[in-house]
């Protein structure tokens, strides 16, 4: 599927901001040849990070991605992907 990658930068970036309200640090990357990408770590505990993904599917409807292929949520609904990845990304204390 080919990705346009303007678009998903900006779906990247909606996430981001929404993300960044809730104290998760974060990082839009654009490698050449890859996917754009939103890199997300919990300041608390910073091993606890995943990398995010904008794409299309088959039907044109955009989602978000984790990086092993995992769907977040559709992209018109950034809160729930929001909560989805803070869930991922939540550390408990012991």
């Amino acid at each position: 599927m080919q990705v346009d990658r303007s678009e998903a930068m900006d779906h990247l970036e909606r996430l981001a901001a929404q993300l960044e309200a809730h104290s998760f640090q974060v990082r839009l990357t654009a490698p050449a040849g890859l996917y754009p990408r939103l890199r997300v770590v919990n300041p608390m505990e910073p091993s606890m990070a995943e990398d995010v993904l904008a794409s299309n599917a088959n039907d044109g409807e955009w989602w978000y991605w984790l990086s092993w292929a995992g769907r977040i949520g559709h992209a018109s609904d950034v809160v729930t992907a929001a909560e989805r990845i803070a869930s991922v990304l939540h550390v408990i204390r012991r």
